[in-house]
């Protein structure tokens, strides 16, 4: 296959024009003012998502935090009871009821570590830490009923109530980065799905790679759709009514990318233009097209030419290498 690495920009390149493409490979890349803009869009687009990401990810942790405080203080509550030394029924029948609420916290604190939608998970976690507040406020009432003294189950209570307000506290936190991140998500038009990487322009994110066709490349970002990986790519300028070829075998080379690293084919990449995104099928018919243009390059690289392939005047007209092209249109 050669050995110089290709890039999924390269494909991108080449797709629109492979003479365009060589002669941003023989010449310094020219810098439009369109071409600074989408850089720019670019920067912003991935510093808001990678925000989307971390305040996500924050809220999660928050979360974990939460439910074991929660179950923490229910826990320390009930075992502070048990050094009560008074046998009056009702203050058993608080204890009970206590405990069953304890249960019910940790019957869905063990569902949501189970494989569930974030947002059925985010719902067992708010019954999580209901149930524990409940179980530790009965407990709590128990110690206002006429029993007899003791320093433990007092200090227990004590020490119990501590947690569920710290929990409590957290709780608020985790909250406000969730609605921060759903209002983001909403401006950026992701969905709900999970956002598993983002390439940030001011950061070096991590490179997909292809040992097999020396091919590499950076999406935009990846979402993760029923546990399956989904490169999208983010294009600036006028929406079409249908993707362009050029974005269609980028995308195609991304979905390579992961197919290598995954093991297994991502059933689709996705290409957005503004608020108006398409999904790019990666079949076996896409993924044949997209190696014979990886081959087609590499015979231009061999050869140490390539040449226009379409005669729209418009193609070049746009084309940022026209003024130094010997093949253009325009």
């Amino acid at each position: 296959m050669g050995d110089e690495w290709l890039s999924a920009s390269d494909i991108e390149k080449y797709g629109y024009c492979p003479l365009s493409w060589w002669l941003n490979r023989e010449e310094e890349e020219v810098v439009t003012e369109s071409l600074k803009e989408g850089t720019e869009e670019h920067r912003e687009m991935g510093e808001k998502v990678g925000e989307v990401k971390e305040k996500e990810e924050h809220s999660k942790l928050l979360s974990t935090i939460i439910m074991w405080l929660a179950v923490g203080a229910t826990l320390v509550s009930i075992m502070g009871l048990t050094f009560l030394q008074s046998q009056q029924y009702m203050s058993w029948i608080i204890r009970v009821t206590a405990l069953i609420w304890l249960l019910a916290a940790v019957f869905f604190l063990l569902l949501s570590e189970w494989k569930v939608p974030e947002k059925r998970r985010m719902t067992y976690e708010k019954l999580i830490v209901g149930f524990a507040m409940v179980a530790t406020v009965l407990a709590l009432y128990s110690l206002t009923l006429p029993l007899a003294d003791n320093t433990l189950a007092r200090l227990a209570q004590i020490i119990s109530l501590s947690l569920l307000i710290g929990a409590n506290y957290w709780f608020k936190q985790s909250i406000g980065l969730t609605q921060e991140a759903k209002k983001r998500r909403e401006e950026l038009d992701i969905g709900d799905d999970e956002i598993e990487y983002v390439d940030r322009l001011k950061e070096k994110s991590r490179m997909l790679k292809s040992e097999e066709y020396r091919l590499r490349g950076r999406p935009d970002y990846i979402l993760k759709v029923d546990e399956r990986k989904i490169p999208v790519e983010v294009k600036t300028g006028r929406v079409p009514k249908g993707p362009f070829f050029s974005h269609v075998v980028q995308s195609a080379a991304y979905c390579l990318l992961l197919e290598e690293e995954e093991g297994e084919m991502p059933p689709y990449g996705i290409v957005k233009y503004g608020d108006k995104e398409f999904e790019v099928d990666y079949d076996e018919s896409l993924r044949d097209l997209l190696i014979n243009k990886i081959d087609e390059m590499r015979e231009a690289i061999e050869k140490g030419e390539a040449h226009r392939h379409h005669h729209r005047e418009g193609k070049c007209r746009n084309c940022s290498r026209r003024e130094i092209c010997p093949e253009s249109l325009v």
